[in-house]
């Protein structure tokens, strides 16, 4: 599990900065787009298509009305993150891994000092087995520059108990006196959530086919063990980029010749790390001290460990009471992630059968009003109350419904969270 010589950074500014070279060698950037559709004819995609904009919250088409349009391309290299639309349904087209993809939520801030951090400017810390030892995960500190600190909590979403709220466990986490103490004096200024896919090497769908490529967590490119996600996202993108260059070339983006990409992963260590890998997440099925046990040997048992999907693990008796840890709370979290949504738009978000929730509140506690760390759903008598305006894109809500019975669709482009320092 030890790897050195890494940096923190942030994400957002990342992206910036990646941006601008692309730019200057001559990459088009087009923003304020979303994508609803991949394009496939014969098996092969052939690119994608936008979503409508300008459409009241009835569907009915306002004045600035634009068709959403049709983008084709011979090769589309998806990078929708996890459990992205366009993803998701290129999963369908090429096929799953032996086990069901499952995923922890991670929940995020960045914590600003009036003076030099008390936590330090080259540091970073670990935990495990709070504020839940029953839920897989463990949460961080990482020094941002030598005013600043980045903390955050992560947690496997295949926890029981219904009614637990990610966003206040992030609360009690951070209240906890070794965490506070490292922070003190701390504002929070900046805040985030998102999920990861964990399932690794035996959750892998098809990486490729004819006309398509998929890289990064849409890939489902983690590895736990070794905490690398970002670092394969970015190799992956290489890969991704170095194969359609190729294929270019020789014209032809057929799924032969765009299976090069799997070699190219292989090349630079990706699918041998996930493979030592491959029962790592599978080990904590059965709790904290026995996983911690069981990871150090999953490398060498001859047998795949099996997962459920993480909706399959809600159960009624799951429930415990936690007291209010304080701190923020959902309304400032949500602020803190600049989200925003137009007011007046259809929502992204529905209910494929509004009586399906009503047995699942009774049942269950309402898990949706509690997983969602962006308040998004409010338990009512007539079932959850929806306020997409809040929502983080963080697809929890497709994962963690124990009935599978939401549909998150992307909202009008350029709308969502705008991180500037996550």
């Amino acid at each position: 599990m030890r790897h050195g010589g890494d940096v923190a950074v942030s994400v957002s500014r990342l992206v910036d900065f990646l941006s601008g070279h692309a730019e200057r060698l001559g990459a088009e950037l087009h923003h304020g787009f979303s994508v609803r559709e991949l394009l496939v004819r014969d098996g092969a995609v052939t690119g994608v298509r936008l979503g409508d904009v300008g459409r009241d919250r009835d569907g009915r088409p306002k004045p600035n009305y634009r068709r959403g349009e049709t983008v084709r391309a011979r090769i589309t290299i998806i990078a929708d993150g996890t459990r992205g639309v366009l993803s998701t349904q290129f999963a369908g087209l090429a096929g799953g891994g032996a086990n069901p993809q499952v995923y922890s939520l991670g929940i995020k801030a960045v914590v600003q000092f009036p003076g030099p951090s008390p936590f330090g400017s080259r540091r970073a810390v670990h935990t495990i087995g709070y504020p839940d030892p029953g839920v897989f995960g463990g949460g961080f500190v990482y020094s941002m520059g030598e005013k600043a600190a980045a903390v955050g909590l992560i947690l496997g979403l295949d926890w029981r108990d219904g009614e637990l709220s990610p966003q206040r466990e992030f609360e009690a986490f951070r209240a906890h006196p070794f965490v506070a103490g490292l922070l003190r004096d701390g504002v929070a200024v900046a805040a985030g959530a998102r999920t990861i896919p964990e399932g690794g090497y035996f959750a892998l769908n098809r990486l490729s086919a004819a006309g398509a490529l998929v890289a990064g967590d849409a890939a489902g490119l983690v590895n736990v063990e070794k905490l690398k996600g970002l670092h394969y996202a970015v190799r992956s993108g290489i890969c991704a980029a170095d194969t359609a260059w190729e294929a270019l070339e020789r014209n032809d983006v057929g799924a032969a010749a765009l299976a090069t990409y799997r070699d190219r992963l292989a090349a630079r260590g990706i699918l041998d790390e996930l493979r030592h890998a491959r029962n790592f997440r599978q080990s904590f099925r059965w709790g904290l001290p026995a996983g911690v046990a069981l990871s150090i040997l999953q490398s060498h048992l001859p047998v795949r460990l099996g997962m459920a999907e993480d909706r399959r693990a809600t159960r009624p008796d799951g429930r415990h009471p936690r007291p209010d840890p304080g701190g923020m709370d959902a309304a400032t979290f949500v602020a803190l992630s600049g989200s925003s949504h137009r007011e007046d738009e259809p929502s992204h978000i529905a209910l494929i059968d509004p009586a399906r929730c009503l047995g699942c509140s009774e049942a269950l506690g309402a898990p949706c009003a509690h997983f969602c760390p962006g308040a998004v759903y409010r338990a009512a008598d007539g079932g959850p109350v929806l306020s997409p305006s809040n929502c983080l894109h963080c697809m929890t809500c497709m994962v963690k419904c124990p009935r599978d019975n939401i549909r998150w669709l992307p909202p009008e482009g350029g709308e969502g969270p705008r991180y500037r320092q996550l």
